[in-house]
């Protein structure tokens, strides 16, 4: 074997031992990981990024990121999924990932929407004004809601200056998504023809709703 051939072999190596070396280590910490120590370290980490989707209020939904980056370099990421023309917050999931684990699904979640960073008090009272609208209405948040809220901490909506108005042209539109039923669309109606009268609101329904 050439000299040249031996060393690209011996570089080769190398960066398959390296490589290897790191996903080792990742399942490790994932392996070492407790969910309720997560949780407990997440809140007590630096606030890392809030995103909101720029046409929030154009296309009345989509997904508000709040993440925390942790002493080991992971991150804890909180994503509300905001309806912010009827339902107030739609879905909510929390999870902790490697950095580079969230990089990527930062790269993810930005091919769907262009997002504008915004101070934590901001997208707080945004999450929590949304959600009252929606109460008042008659809706209640996803039920992981209130714990999912915990990642915001002390951080206080008065130091946000910002007016937000809910609903569509004054009034709640409610738009129905892919996975709505025609019962789970009936019985949204019908919570707002009580709540709003008729003629007191709006719907969109797709035709797969069957209505």
């Amino acid at each position: 074997m050439a000299r040249d051939e031996k060393k690209r072999q011996k570089k080769l190596a190398r960066k398959t031992a390296k490589r290897k070396a790191k996903q080792a280590s990742a399942r490790a910490v994932h392996s070492a990981t407790d969910p309720a120590r997560d949780a407990e370290t997440a809140l007590s980490s630096p606030l890392h990024e809030c995103l909101v989707p720029g046409d929030l209020f154009n296309s009345g939904i989509g997904n508000i990121l709040v993440s925390r980056r942790m002493p080991d370099g992971r991150v804890a990421l909180s994503v509300f999924l905001l309806d912010v023309f009827c339902l107030g917050v739609k879905d909510v999931f929390s999870l902790v990932m490697t950095a580079s684990e969230y990089l990527q699904k930062m790269e993810e979640i930005r091919r769907g929407a262009a997002f504008t960073s915004v101070e934590p008090a901001f997208a707080r009272k945004l999450i929590e004004g949304a959600e009252e609208y929606a109460r008042d209405l008659g809706f209640s948040p996803q039920p992981k809601y209130h714990s999912a809220m915990k990642m915001f901490g002390e951080v206080d909506t008065a130091d946000c200056l910002t007016q937000f108005e809910f609903g569509k042209d004054g009034k709640p539109l409610f738009i129905s998504g892919p996975d709505d039923t025609q019962a789970r669309c009936m019985r949204i109606i019908e919570t707002l023809t009580k709540r709003c009268g008729p003629g007191g609101f709006g719907y969109m329904i797709g035709v797969n709703s069957g209505i």
